[in-house]
């Protein structure tokens, strides 16, 4: 069997002429009516059916135009043997103009495709808002971050680049390259044309001050700050960072003063932390929720359909979550431990045995009065809900101070001064839910360490009881990478069915695996990550059809109300087949897809061409405070070259097709 497909290619290759304009044409012309007619005298020779298919493929690397024309003659000279080749010209003929078609239709109103025929590697379609220098720029970039031992050093390398050149060089090094990639902009006025452009493209945008600072760091030039021994540094969780199992590394912290100010620099070897705080004062606290305010501020003017983004320990005394996350889950095995019967409930005989066991002795009056404080529905019983919702910390002190002895459960109760700075906390967040109440917009919160998560998780819930009543205006985040995520899930949704408020959600793989791992193993505590990367996808998966079929929304009784935060396509196509089994439309199921800016884009542009609801987390502020950041998604992107080999690949073809083009 002759192969076409090799001197069809030498054909087809463009040639650079030389000479006048118009002997440059001539010579254009008279290359254009050879190659068409050799391909005719090629496809004229070819008798055999499956040699027609083998070199209709190679001419549908052309133009349409000459599609048509090998085609007309080909149907002129042999019509015998032809019709395979014929099929295959105009399939590809009708496929190109529509391609253009949609193209040309900048208002995409044709209908939702199905997930089969979404084509997420049509780069004409994903890079048709992209500039060929952004589509170069990203290339290099991704390239780079495939250099492990560049990214692994990029910390001591950008400390010595401030050190050396000085924070001037360094911003004119960063500003066109990794913060021009992975940032929107310095300030709302430089971000609002970026934005402007995504909504040209239908994507929305989640807003989030990205400047951060560092746990371990002085602010202002004082010191003071939590001791990352104590408090273990916050990272961002903004979206699918798919974190592939491997080795742990050891914390280093790097401090770089630059211009009066400290730039903080944290990382572990080969992963940035990042978004880290320092408190040593309230005014810290108010100051963070200054900016957050900035931000929904910003999503109002800038992107009203769009979220602002909250990340709960910038509020607070990262230390004081922990120590109320200790509480909590005390409480939680205080539960178990009154669960006799491990049944999920607590009934009276089961609370008397244990309170005569573990508190001071009381009379049947006095352990029922107790009792019915839970169950305020009578239902005689008293339900794990019921029981957390109840329990607040003033309580936990009554309690603690009536054990017979020192336990656990007493050890972990907050004082006075510390529930005074939690009640602080609270009031900050829930200012900036009240704000986002007054001008419409959405909160999403952002899910930290489960070391922090129970307390942020109590913070969240309560936040949701009271503003999600008649819309989704908080946000809840599920970390799918732990192993008690399902489970998690499923108690909040029934929370919010019970106390008849609208559940809304984000769902995300997680960013802290490397750190917890390692905490767990110091303290000689069960993994709390699931084994494997297929554990934590099958979980991704279990989280998100959970969401979409719980009980009020099969009634129809409520949106899904959840933001899948992915790069990963397998789970995309996942999510848009179970709206299609579900019989949702994109438009009113409330499900929306986020992806980080700058990275994924043939996900967020081939969705939100599609007519679903797609999103880009935007960060935006100073540039040498975005620096861990920044430093960040460049590790992430190391972590991650096995997702992003398609963009590379798609970014490859899409640059060879507009500079080819322009040769030609």
């Amino acid at each position: 069997m002759v192969d076409f497909s090799r001197p069809l290619m030498k054909i087809m290759r463009p040639a650079v002429f030389k000479g006048t304009w118009r002997e440059r044409k001539l010579r254009t012309l008279q290359g254009e009516r050879k190659r068409r007619s050799k391909m005719a005298v090629l496809m004229t020779k070819n008798r055999n059916g499956m040699r027609g298919l083998r070199a209709s493929s190679a001419i549908m690397r052309s133009t349409p135009q000459t599609f048509r024309t090998c085609a007309r003659t080909l149907s002129q000279r042999s019509p015998v043997g032809i019709h395979a080749s014929k099929v295959g010209i105009h399939t590809h003929v009708a496929a190109k103009e529509a391609n253009e078609g949609k193209r040309r239709s900048q208002s995409y109103q044709n209908p939702t495709k199905t997930t089969n025929s979404i084509d997420f590697e049509d780069g004409e379609v994903v890079y048709s808002k992209h500039s060929t220098w952004e589509l170069i720029r990203a290339y290099v970039i991704f390239q780079f971050c495939g250099l492990e031992w560049i990214v692994k050093n990029s910390d001591r390398m950008l400390h010595f680049a401030l050190r050396v050149f000085g924070a001037s060089f360094v911003q004119f090094l960063l500003r066109p390259t990794l913060f021009a990639q992975f940032c929107g902009g310095e300030s709302l006025t430089t971000i609002q044309p970026f934005v402007r452009r995504l909504k040209e493209a239908r994507i929305g945008g989640i807003l989030d001050y990205a400047a951060e600072a560092d746990v371990g760091d002085e602010v202002g030039g004082q010191g003071g700050g939590i001791n990352e021994a104590d408090a273990s540094s916050n990272v961002r969780n903004d979206g699918d960072e798919e974190e592939i199992q491997g080795k742990q590394n050891n914390l280093t912290s790097v401090s770089v003063v630059t211009s009066g100010k400290n730039v903080p620099v944290t990382t572990r070897s080969g992963h940035a932390l990042a978004r880290q705080y320092s408190y040593q004062t309230e005014m810290q606290c108010d100051a963070n929720a200054k900016i957050f305010e900035t931000s929904i501020r910003a999503v109002h003017g800038v992107s009203p359909d769009g979220f602002a983004a909250v990340k709960v320990t910038a509020l607070g005394n990262p230390l004081l979550l922990e120590r109320c996350s200790d509480a909590l889950r005390e409480t939680q095995r205080l539960f178990r431990r009154m669960d006799l019967n491990d049944d999920g409930m607590i009934t009276l005989e089961e609370f008397a045995s244990f309170w005569s066991q573990w508190f001071v002795e009381a009379d049947a009056a006095t352990i029922q009065r107790e009792f019915n404080t839970f169950d305020s529905k009578n239902t005689g019983v008293i339900d794990p809900i019921a029981w957390t919702t109840t329990l607040d910390p003033e309580m936990m002190r009554t309690m603690a101070s009536k054990c017979k002895d020192e336990s656990p459960f007493s050890k972990v109760v907050l004082n006075p001064e510390e529930q005074h700075l939690l009640d602080s906390m609270e009031s900050r967040f829930d200012k900036l839910v009240k704000l986002a109440d007054e001008l419409d917009v959405r909160l999403m919160v952002d899910a930290e360490h489960t070391y922090f998560q129970p307390a942020i998780d109590n913070i969240v819930l309560k936040a949701q009881q009271r503003h999600n009543k008649h819309t989704d205006r908080v946000y809840q985040t599920i970390q799918c990478y732990l192993k008690d995520s399902r489970s998690r899930n499923a108690l909040f949704m029934k929370r919010a069915e019970t106390e008849g408020w609208k559940y809304a959600v984000k769902i995300v793989r997680g960013a802290y695996m490397h750190q917890e791992r390692a905490r767990a193993k110091k303290r000689n505590e069960p993994d709390p990550i699931h084994d494997t990367i297929e554990d934590t996808h099958k979980c991704f998966a279990d989280v998100m059809e959970d969401v979409i079929t719980r009980p009020k929304v099969t009634a129809g009784q409520e949106k899904v109300n959840m933001v899948i935060a992915t790069h990963n396509q397998l789970s995309v196509q996942h999510a848009i087949g179970l709206l299609e089994k579900a019989k949702l439309t994109p438009q009113d199921s409330g499900i929306a897809f986020g992806q980080l800016l700058g990275m994924a884009d043939h996900l967020t542009y081939t969705l939100g061409a599609n007519g679903f609801c797609a999103y880009k987390y935007i960060p935006y502020g100073p540039m040498l405070e975005c620096l861990p950041y920044l430093l960040r998604r460049a590790q992430e992107n190391s972590d991650l070259m096995g997702s992003v080999g398609c963009e590379l690949s798609m970014l490859s073809k899409e640059i060879r097709r507009r500079l080819l083009g322009r040769i030609r």
